[in-house]
């Protein structure tokens, strides 16, 4: 099978999903939207669960790519950090919160595509150890690969609880405070 073409086939369920929700797109819509037939995309995927979680590690891998990108700039490590976290989770929070479509996606990305999740916030994970690994905390004596685990954590609670942008990105600063306290 063509590597690209399936590439392109996520990449187009993508944008299917964010503007329909999960619940709403079947196979053909993704099929037609791929400019392929639903027998076609059969060959590449079993199922509608199996696209959303291609589409979901895809979307995470975008992120990611878009972040090292960003990191290249001469700021602080913990404006490093909160850049990560901004493109990560805060961008678009707002558009979570009043869209049904994005609010279904996030709901079904822990229903139907839970190892998708895990595996896109292990990638965030493995990139925050790295930054934390030369950004000097207070919590010294806990390893740079279980701090990043704990700030994901804790991001994941804090989008469940934030009301707004803002509230979630004060919350992630604050964490970042408590981190780094005593410095």
């Amino acid at each position: 099978m063509d590597n690209k073409k399936k590439l392109d086939i996520v990449a187009t369920a993508l944008e299917v999903f964010f503007k329909y929700g999960y619940k709403r797109v079947s196979m053909n819509e993704i099929a037609g939207a791929a400019g392929i037939s639903r027998a076609g995309l059969y060959l590449y995927f079993k199922s509608k669960e199996e696209i959303f979680n291609a589409a979901i590690v895809h979307h995470g891998d975008i992120l990611i790519e878009e972040i090292k990108k960003g990191l290249l700039s001469p700021n602080t490590t913990e404006d490093k950090i909160l850049y990560a976290l901004e493109v990560w989770a805060i961008r678009n929070f707002d558009a979570s919160l009043h869209s049904p479509e994005y609010k279904e996606i996030t709901d079904s990305s822990y229903q139907f595509a839970r190892e998708a999740l895990d595996t896109s916030y292990e990638k965030l994970e493995t990139l925050l150890a790295a930054l934390l690994e030369i950004y000097p905390t207070a919590a010294s004596g806990i390893p740079s690969v279980r701090l990043a685990h704990l700030v994901t954590g804790a991001l994941r609670g804090f989008k469940a609880v934030a009301k707004s942008s803002d509230e979630l990105r004060h919350m992630i600063q604050d964490l970042l405070q408590i981190i780094s306290a005593g410095q």
